[in-house]
């Protein structure tokens, strides 16, 4: 029974990353909690602690820590920024997770990869597994990777847009965040796989 429940959340370890980073979370969450109920059912004696810890493990929140959904997993929605801590994690975010390979987790951003790039995502994975970065995959495709960079930014700059309109940032604030936003967009589509990940936190004084 032990030898179940230790399958049970090997398994769990490694397909809830990789779903959570191609988004699929919701459906990695509904796996996980049938694997659960399944090794729970197999045993007499299900360990409490066992089972609390099997829970968190599908907890993949990133930068933003649950604060919506849109901006990855446990991400934040572009839609809800208000604050200005709000918009530097999101900066901060569009840098993507080094632990999740080239692509550094394609959730928040999956939909402008589809427009610029016009493949699918399963291809999209078989050119980084290759070992292809974005820019190369668009280079590859006859398409500028500043155009994929440019797109990414768009969908992210409303953030900035609202701050600016509600008065929180002026507009010398709102083009150094503009700026902030582009470098960590060229970062993610033109990482190496091994440059280190830049902290953003928010503009210099």
């Amino acid at each position: 029974m032990k030898l179940r429940k230790t399958l049970a959340a090997v398994l769990l370890a490694a397909v809830v990353p990789v779903a959570a980073a191609c988004g699929t979370t919701a459906e990695a969450a509904s796996a996980t909690s049938s694997t659960s109920t399944s090794a729970s059912a197999d045993s007499s004696t299900t360990d409490s602690s066992t089972d609390s810890s099997t829970e968190t493990s599908t907890d993949t929140g990133g930068p933003g820590g649950g604060m919506g959904q849109g901006g990855g997993p446990g991400g934040i929605d572009v839609s809800s920024v208000t604050t200005e801590d709000q918009l530097v994690e999101l900066i901060q975010e569009a840098y993507g997770e080094a632990g999740l390979g080239l692509h550094r987790g394609h959730q928040p951003v999956e939909d402008v990869l589809d427009e610029v790039l016009t493949i699918s995502h399963d291809e999209l994975h078989v050119r980084m597994d290759a070992g292809q970065n974005l820019a190369a995959v668009a280079e590859d495709l006859g398409i500028d990777p500043q155009t994929l960079v440019d797109a990414l930014v768009a969908k992210y700059s409303p953030a900035i847009d609202t701050l600016l309109a509600d008065g929180t940032i002026n507009q010398d604030e709102a083009d150094q965040y503009l700026a902030a936003l582009e470098d960590a967009f060229s970062f993610r589509v033109t990482w190496d796989g091994e440059e280190a990940t830049p902290t953003f936190s928010g503009l210099d004084v």
